[in-house]
């Protein structure tokens, strides 16, 4: 019985992270509006990907090595720089592009999950420890943190994308579709400041 309340909040965690405004989901949002909610889920699944090997790194050798945490503050900045390369591509977008058209490949996606700073900080002192709580319970706890929570990181992020989609028609209207992607573009500016900021923050005070 002790086991399902870890269950239920493992999930919900990952509910939260997947549901948490943030550079990927922006990501998400820019191709359901670039290519329609099908073509958004593929986004999504490279996100997955990428999280889901950065965290399994994280699980199952990075905790073991005494990092400081300026180390993560620092890869924020270059996490920032990415963030700024993306929305420099998205603020051009005039139109919506053909389905042959990728704004955001696993490559970039994986780039900007391994340079985000605060994604290996969340996971190293919040899922962590709840990871080895677990595994404390059953064999293999883990592994079994780590298909839970990203389970619920995908639930949450491919319900908002479908919400989202259902406002495609209007926003797709001529007039709006460079305003909609500039908006994108400004949040990714937005993100990259913040990690940015956050870093100095750390440094210099």
């Amino acid at each position: 019985m002790t086991l399902l309340p870890k269950i239920v909040e493992i999930i919900l965690l990952g509910v939260i992270g997947g549901a948490v405004p943030g550079p990927i989901m922006t990501a998400v949002f820019t191709e359901v509006l670039n290519g329609g909610f099908k073509k958004s889920f593929w986004v999504m699944v490279k996100a997955l990907s990428a999280e889901s090997i950065v965290a399994g790194f994280i699980l199952f050798v990075f905790f073991a090595w005494e990092v400081p945490t300026a180390y993560f503050y620092a890869i924020s900045f270059g996490g920032a720089i990415v963030l700024f390369w993306l929305a420099k591509q998205v603020w051009g977008i005039r139109e919506v592009a053909s389905e042959k058209k990728e704004i955001f490949s696993f490559p970039k996606i994986m780039l900007l999950t391994i340079l985000n700073g605060g994604f290996w900080i969340f996971w190293i002192t919040i899922c962590v420890p709840r990871a080895f709580e677990l595994s404390q319970s059953v064999t293999g706890g883990q592994v079994l943190f780590w298909g839970l929570f990203e389970s619920g990181w995908l639930f949450a992020t491919a319900v908002l994308a479908y919400v989202f989609s259902k406002f495609r028609p209007l926003l797709l209207k001529k007039k709006l579709v460079s305003t909609v992607f500039r908006v994108f573009a400004l949040l990714l500016v937005f993100f990259g400041l913040k990690s940015a900021w956050g870093s100095l923050v750390y440094f210099i005070f």
